[in-house]
């Protein structure tokens, strides 16, 4: 019997112990009220939905049925092309005009502005659309509609638009994917999906007639197997109306082509795969059981759900067991983990997969480890301990969902319907959702998750894969030593997991509460501030933006430029891994088990001129953060064990970096900007040398002065119920008002932009050669408000002229854009910058562009340039005020460089004009630091 069969066995039997659902003999269950879902007589779907968060605006998408397995041999990479020719020109909205007139709107491509192209599927994406003129949501269905039927397809934007996909499959074709393009044919025997990923090849791609892409366009663009989605702050009746307007004039094909959907058969026994690449940088292994999927007839009932269910708690149960061995020194792993979801690119397998990043020199013992504890899961189950925890956790997230119904944003609505409609899968009001994962979560007993465990793990249908780097000294996975290891484990007897849990408190004692010694309010954002007993200060800001969401971040002046050199290699690890900490007596995996079902969640973040802490929490879980917080104070630690783990981790996915092109370009543009060692990429010789009684000394010198800091929450907090959780947590944290460092004083400028007016070039070996590029132009400016946003729109407007030059009419590059920024501190504190990877024999011609462009700027920036970008920069605004996050920046960003950047923006960016545009460029052009790092192929 197949596996999926057996499941979906077990799911009937588990539905029937659960009264409320087998009295119901699991009916199909109803769609979501507030969602219109029709047909049109051509065969187009259609959802549609009333959102009002974020207020005032809509996406529109439309979702295509339609992907790369539909290919012909000759014709692989077509489906992909066929996406980018939808932003090349439509009837409607001929050349760039589409783009160029969304960004009219606020609507920025590649951010707003999108699609991507599956194996079994397309979609298409305008979204965050300002649609308080009826006007806007008619010309944004009009682009739809001319996706869905009206391309225009020109042979010269064909033609471009080969070196453009030419450059996106030079930048994706790295080792992994060369690796996976090598085993695929041999993963599915007998099916085009060994053939079809989306890039396609590029002998096509080069090559193929124009009449061929037409030709699959009229194939496959057709309304059976489209489907239009519209959600916003929209009037669902005139959506629909202009829908059967303007979409009932595409016409069905007289004889169209039966949609197939490529079938993956079952195989006896284990397919054993795998492949070596120089760029390759870490030894992974998969373990991937294939079932079939649930039948469509059964994923609108609660069986799905039920399934959905039980599939969480297996992974979240096997998860957190390959955690605790990966934080163990000894551990061949340096991270594991399991999940469900697709047999890799076939939605018509499922599969469930263990994935394994090994250390040292080979993947023999990290399969043989993974697969260990597969089976001892499967055969011996889980505990109950740890299925309860997994289920807190679990509701914890719902409930979650739940609370902040009201504030979904557009995006999650649409993925529902997207998931629909190519999968079937159901559509249910949030409220029934909720009430159905609580029958299920405490219905569901341990054993129905173990039987389901049990019947997961077969010696069929199994795939073995490894990908290795080809290096000396890597011993290359072979089929015969994997399936020896697999033969090997199958044969053991092994015994029960034991689930060890620490009982003790995470605080032991704490100290008598300390008190609020002064309360002020601020109408600058709206806050109370709390000075406390110990010199710290504490800012709130209720809001209703989310019902179930509090934000916390702790700022300090001052950080790192206080450490000598001998700091280095401990900054650089933590940097990278300072989080996976555990507190006081806890390690990080004794927290992992205290925190599941709790939301809440503490970091630390140190940099060379300031300190950080940020967290989140939910009302219900405030105290749990507030434990957090004080202990990330009293009891930053690392065991030695979990230390070494981290290190040996640390090492073995960072011993082959030095194969991989783009980690060297890196390297080199940090080492040619800053050119200290401390602001470098990480390395395992730094791994190496990093000391653990360092970093733990680090932190608590950091973080020994409560005083230094202000504390600031904002969200669905309640003054009264936070008042006594700072007076015992915060007010108690050791500090000193006197010695507080209240301002920043630079004493150490050297972890700063160096400057220069230089190109250096660095080589290296590659499997496929392009050139890095990386152009950093920096100076000094005045930190305010309008020079932030005069540096910003510096940035879209340059960005946008590479675009549309060095990828549309060079076909140089597959992505590129600019950056303009502006910091409140410290040396060169302006900078505008580009970074992409590009065609190395045109090199020479985009630099000279590029250098070029940077001095036109200086008196040659048209009001049309610049409106795009102030048009976006308003309505992101206007998004930023009703959500949490940005608020907690504002206030956090103020009292570290003491500028209102955030309440003055709006009315500071009506005032810009292409002047101070131009004369920005002229100051920063005339300082003459001007830095080009470029790294090319070696010969």
């Amino acid at each position: 019997m197949n596996i999926s069969k057996k499941l979906t066995a077990l799911v009937l039997l588990v539905m029937m112990i659960i009264p409320a659902i087998k009295a119901q003999m699991m009916p199909q269950l109803p769609v979501d009220p507030d969602v219109k879902i029709g047909t049109l007589p051509n065969g187009l779907t259609y959802y549609i939905r009333h959102n009002e968060y974020p207020k005032g605006q809509a996406d529109f998408y439309i979702a295509q049925n339609v992907g790369s397995i539909l290919e012909e041999d000759n014709q692989r990479g077509l489906a992909h092309f066929l996406e980018h020719m939808c932003f090349n020109g439509t009837t409607h909205f001929p050349g760039s005009s589409l783009r160029d007139w969304l960004e009219t709107v606020g609507v920025k491509f590649g951010v707003n502005l999108n699609a991507y192209t599956g194996v079994d599927e397309t979609v298409y994406n305008i979204s965050n659309v300002p649609v308080a003129r009826t006007s806007v949501q008619d010309s944004c269905l009009l682009i739809l509609h001319d996706w869905a039927n009206d391309l225009l397809l020109l042979d010269e934007e064909i033609d471009k638009e080969r070196g453009v996909i030419h450059e996106e499959w030079r930048r994706s074709n790295v080792g992994q994917m060369r690796i996976l393009e090598r085993i695929l044919p041999d993963m599915y025997p007998g099916t085009k999906y060994g053939h079809r990923l989306p890039i396609g090849t590029m002998e096509v791609v080069d090559n193929f007639p124009y009449q061929a892409l037409r030709d699959y366009y009229e194939k496959w663009y057709r309304p059976d197997q489209q489907a239009v989605i519209v959600v916003g702050d929209i009037d669902v009746d005139y959506i629909e109306g202009k829908i059967k307007e303007m979409f009932a004039d595409i016409e069905m094909p007289a004889n169209p082509a039966e949609r197939i959907y490529e079938a993956v058969p079952d195989h006896e026994g284990t397919i054993y795969l795998s492949g070596a690449d120089p760029e390759q940088q870490v030894l992974i292994g998969e373990i991937m059981f294939i079932s079939d999927p649930m039948p469509k007839e059964m994923k609108n009932t609660a069986g799905f759900y039920a399934m959905h269910y039980m599939e969480r708690m297996i992974s979240m149960m096997l998860n957190q067991r390959l955690d605790d061995i990966a934080s163990t020194p000894d551990a061949p792993y340096a991270n594991a983990g399991c999940s469900f979801g697709n047999f890799l690119i076939a939605k018509t397998k499922d599969a469930f997969t263990v994935s394994v990043i090994a250390k040292g020199n080979e993947i023999d013992p990290a399969l043989e480890a993974v697969y260990r504890e597969t089976l001892r899961a499967a055969r011996n189950g889980f505990t109950q301990t740890e299925y309860d925890r997994a289920r807190d956790e679990f509701m914890s997230q719902i409930e979650r969902q739940f609370n902040n119904r009201a504030t979904r944003e557009n995006d999650v609505f649409v993925r529902e319907y997207v998931d629909n409609f190519t999968d079937g899968d159901p559509i249910l009001a949030i409220e029934n959702e909720y009430d159905l994962f609580k029958q299920l979560a405490y219905n569901i007993p341990v054993e129905a998750i173990n039987m389901a465990m049990n019947e997961l793990i077969t010696k069929d249908n199994r795939v073995v894969l490894a990908l290795a780097p080809e290096k000396e000294g890597i011993v290359f996975p072979t089929k015969e030593a994997m399936e020896a290891v697999i033969n090997a484990v199958d044969a053991e007897s092994i015994e029960a997991f034991v689930d060890n849990v620490k009982t003790e408190p995470l605080i032991p004692a704490l100290p008598a509460p300390g008190s609020v010694v002064a309360t002020a309010t601020d109408a600058r954002y709206g806050t109370t501030v709390w000075t406390l007993s110990n010199g710290a200060k504490v800012i709130i800001k209720p809001t209703k933006f989310k019902e179930d969401e509090i934000l916390f971040t702790a700022v300090a002046h001052d950080g790192l430029q206080r450490l000598g050199n001998e700091y280095d290699d401990v900054i650089l690890l933590f940097n990278e891994d300072g989080n996976a900490n555990g507190l006081g007596d806890y390690t990080n995996a004794d927290l992992k088990k205290y925190t599941q079902g709790k939301q809440a969640s503490v970091s630390i973040s140190l940099d060379n001129y300031e300190r950080q802490l940020g967290g989140f929490t939910t009302p219900k879980d405030l105290p749990t953060l507030m434990e957090l917080i004080y202990m990330s104070f009293n009891g930053y630690n690392f065991t030695a064990d979990e230390y070494a783990a981290l290190q040996n981790a640390e090492i073995s996915a960072l011993k082959h970096q030095e194969s991989n092109p783009q980690v060297v370009f890196l390297s080199s543009v940090y080492d040619n900007l800053y050119g200290n060692h401390r602001q470098g990429m990480l390395k395992a010789t730094d791994v190496e040398k990093a000391d653990r009684q360092m970093m733990i000394d680090m932190v608590k010198a950091m973080t020994a002065n409560a005083a230094d800091y202000t504390f600031i929450f904002v969200g669905n907090v309640d003054l009264e119920t936070l008042r006594p959780l700072v007076e015992q947590y915060i007010a108690t944290l050791p500090a000193d008002a006197a010695t507080a460092v209240t301002e920043l004083n630079i004493t150490n400028p050297a972890y700063q932009i160096k400057g220069g007016n230089e190109v250096k070039t660095t080589t290296t070996p590659m499997s496929t050669p392009q050139t890095w590029v990386a152009i950093i132009e920096s100076g000094n400016m005045p930190f305010n408000t309008k020079n932030a946003l005069v540096a910003s729109i510096a940035g879209q407007v340059l960005g946008n002229r590479l675009l549309k030059t060095v990828r549309e009419e060079m076909g140089a590059v597959y992505s590129i854009g600019a950056q303009g920024g502006l910091d409140y501190k410290g040396n060169n504190n302006a900078v505008l910058q580009t970074l992409f990877p590009m065609k190395p024999e045109m090199k020479q011609e985009v630099l000279d562009y590029i250098a070029g462009e940077f001095k036109a700027m200086e008196n040659n920036v048209t009001p049309d340039e610049i409106a795009p970008a102030k048009e976006y920069m308003a309505k992101s605004y206007a998004e930023s005020l009703e959500k949490n996050g940005p608020w907690l920046s504002a206030i956090a960003s103020y009292l570290l460089n003491g500028v209102d950047s955030f309440n003055e923006r709006a009315a500071v960016l009506e005032t810009i004009t292409v002047n101070d545009v131009m004369d920005y460029m002229r100051q920063l052009n005339a300082q003459n630091n001007y830095q080009v790092i470029i790294l090319d192929p070696a010969e």
